[in-house]
């Protein structure tokens, strides 16, 4: 058996926020000493290859719901989850990914102010527990979803919840399996693997991919994106936050 570390939490540039193409963040993923990634873009499979600078690619999806946000990961066919009217409620999510093969992790259960995921009553597979977006707003976010994780009795995933190549890796989990193939990480995602947040991503960073979603959208969106990424630097400058450390 040997240790495989997994980004299981990545945006591409398919993501309307997301600011990297699919290369570029396998290229950093590699540099940072990781193995695999999850291409879980906002409500759509993004088709991917196999593997790419010699870093496995997981299939996945990150599904918006009534009630947050689930990643779908290790996917064997694309969702049949119709994601293109209203938000459909997060049962009705993780019967879909399960349909399609996938484990169905709670992601960022605690990133907004006055989340109570404590009331799901959904199936999921596991919780993420180390995200480095998720204490944007909530400090001690991170802490709460290993919380519940313990209450549920579920495994702990980690995932950068990157929007670009700079962020891969601030966050990853290790999974231990035999082999460094899709149904062997899945088999040890789905027995539970070790969480790991190594930094929090800047606030600025976000600041960047709420910029690229405006930009995307319209010129009209641009001045209240570029007042928000100049408050978000502000937000780094005056109030630096510790960070955890580690070494990929």
């Amino acid at each position: 058996m040997s240790e495989f570390k997994a980004d299981l939490h990545v945006h591409t540039s398919a993501s309307p926020d997301g600011r990297s193409a699919l290369p570029a963040l396998a290229a950093a993923a590699r540099a940072r000493g990781l193995h695999a990634l999850a291409v879980t873009d906002h409500n759509l499979c993004t088709p991917a290859p196999a593997a790419l600078d010699g870093v496995l690619l997981i299939p996945g999806c990150e599904v918006s719901t009534q009630a947050g946000h689930i990643t779908a990961l290790f996917l064997e066919r694309p969702l049949d989850l119709d994601m293109s009217g209203p938000l459909p409620p997060p049962e009705a999510a993780v019967e879909a990914i399960h349909r399609c093969g996938g484990l169905a992790v709670l992601a960022h259960p605690f990133q907004r102010p006055g989340a109570k995921p404590e009331d799901l009553a959904a199936a999921f597979d596991g919780v993420e527990t180390a995200n480095a977006r998720a204490a944007f707003k909530v400090p001690d976010a991170n802490e709460k979803a290993a919380g519940l994780a313990r209450r549920w009795a579920l495994p702990c995933v980690g995932g950068s919840d990157a929007h670009d190549a700079a962020e891969v890796g601030n966050a990853y989990t290790v999974l231990t399996a035999d082999a460094l193939t899709l149904p062997a990480l899945r088999q040890a995602a789905a027995a539970g693997g070790r969480a790991v947040l190594c930094r929090n991503t800047p606030h600025f960073r976000k600041g960047l991919s709420q910029w690229t979603k405006a930009r995307r959208a319209g010129w009209k969106y641009l001045p209240r994106a570029a007042l928000y990424a100049a408050y978000c630097a502000a937000l780094d400058i005056c109030n630096p936050r510790r960070s955890p450390s580690c070494l990929l």
